[in-house]
């Protein structure tokens, strides 16, 4: 129920330094001569840990992606993933005080690449559940009921709106320890029951604020102008900035709430898993995020995935392995969004400023931007909102992928890959074909992979 084997080995070490890592080499070949190929050393990490003495530990990991921070806009970068002190007071009850991972899902504990047979990770768990997901705070955790159950529970750093998005939903507002926000803080709790042997069962449910003081709410007072045939204040007269504020409003809090149900079961060479995750905000905060960003967040998102596999090396006697395995996976990051109808509240909303005399209150013709000003995201093809209804999800957002491959070990601690993913969305529209789009997610893949830890 905790980390991989070589993020915990700090707990299993004598007291003094210790070290360990892993690393992760991918090629991808995308089905179609309109997207590039590519060769990538994904991940090279590093571990640190020192135990103190019996019951303090310190635990870091240093994780170079992309080959390493450069100048060259390859996106490569050197990350503290995780740093904190564990105070062990007892089996049953634990305090973790620092960059933590956060508790919830299957990967974003077990991330290391040798712990799962894909070559990528699940995208369930990269779109919906943000892994590597790790935030400043606090978590205590431990074992209780014979070492039957396993609970964490922790105020952190909440996430940033200001980084939400259509495609990956809270991805980008992730602070990761770097100058972190904290005016809004989030819970998280997490369990998970392994009373039977070779099974673990869990859960876990995320809630916090992620407006922290940076995105205005979206509300009636966003069309209030005082300064008549104008829709932007004019912030150099005292009654300019009166407006402004006044259009502003106060901020959005911005609530965002994930939960997640799990398993995982190993009996020989038999493993399989299965995650499903959702995640929510609500109406009033996801316009105002849709207002700051002009992204069309999904208000409600959603995905699941499970997973078989076999070691078919199983048969002989060797202390290798060679696994086969498929999974299959949902996952829709706009599987509700805001949405403006034909007479709804904001047609009645233009029609009380259309009888306010002097323009003193802005339709939405008459606002800066439009309908975003009111938190309504249109859609850039127009062919997708059929009926009047504005607002309305992507298609290419609800996604459904088939993954199949093999994974070989010849040691433990190295794994061979090679999987094939079938992608695709419940678009259909012209825009989404290649010759339009050549990053749409209707592209298969063909993937391979190398990993290691130590």
């Amino acid at each position: 129920g905790g980390m991989g084997p070589a993020a915990s080995q700090v707990y299993y070490a004598e007291p003094g330094l210790s070290w360990g890592g892993y690393g992760e080499l991918v090629y991808t070949d995308n089905r179609s001569d309109r997207l590039s190929d590519s060769a990538d050393m994904k991940r090279l990490i590093l571990y640190a840990g020192y135990r103190f003495n019996d019951w303090i530990v310190l635990n870091t990991e240093i994780e170079y992606e992309h080959a390493g921070a450069d100048s060259s806009g390859t996106g490569g970068e050197a990350i503290v993933e995780f740093a904190y002190i564990d105070f062990e007071f007892h089996r049953s009850f634990q305090l973790s005080l620092g960059l933590n991972l956060v508790p919830i899902g299957i990967t974003n504990f077990l991330h290391e690449p040798t712990t799962f047979y894909s070559v990528d990770r699940p995208e369930t768990e990269t779109a919906i559940i943000p892994s590597t997901w790790r935030e400043m705070g606090a978590i205590v955790h431990g074992e209780v009921l014979d070492d039957q159950f396993v609970y964490r529970v922790g105020i952190l750093t909440g996430t940033r709106a200001t980084g939400f998005s259509s495609s990956n939903w809270i991805r980008g507002g992730r602070t990761s320890g770097s100058r972190s926000r904290a005016d809004d803080l989030a819970f998280v709790g997490n369990l998970e029951y392994q009373g039977i042997q070779g099974l673990i069962l869990g859960g876990t449910f995320y809630t916090g604020a992620s407006g922290q003081n940076e995105v205005p709410s979206a509300d009636f007072n966003s069309r209030i102008t005082l300064t008549p045939g104008s829709s932007t204040p004019d912030t150099g007269t005292l009654v300019g900035l009166y407006e402004e504020d006044l259009q502003r409003g106060s901020p959005a809090p911005v609530r965002v709430n994930l939960a997640e149900a799990h398993f995982r079961y190993e009996d020989g060479p038999f493993s399989l898993r299965g995650l499903f995750a959702r995640g929510w905000m609500n109406e009033d905060d996801t316009r105002a995020v849709n207002r700051a960003t002009g992204e069309n967040i999904g208000k409600t998102v959603e995905g699941a995935y499970v997973e078989f596999a076999f070691d078919v090396l199983s048969f002989f006697d060797t202390r290798k392995s060679l696994y086969l395995f498929v999974r299959n996976e949902y996952v829709n990051t706009q599987k509700d969004t805001v949405r403006r109808y034909a007479f709804g509240s904001e047609d009645i909303d233009d029609a009380i400023c259309s009888a306010i005399p002097n323009q003193l209150c802005q339709t939405t013709d008459n606002l800066a931007r439009g309908n975003r000003d009111i938190g309504i995201i249109e859609a850039a093809d127009p062919n997708r909102e059929l009926y009047g209804v504005k607002g309305v999800p992507s298609g290419t957002t609800d996604r459904r992928i088939l993954t199949y491959g093999i994974a070989i070990y010849p040691h433990p601690q190295l794994s061979i890959k090679a999987d094939y993913e079938q992608r695709t969305s419940k678009s259909d529209f012209y825009g989404d074909q290649e010759r339009f789009n050549s990053s749409n997610n209707k592209i298969d893949q063909f993937n391979l992979g190398v990993a290691f830890i130590f």
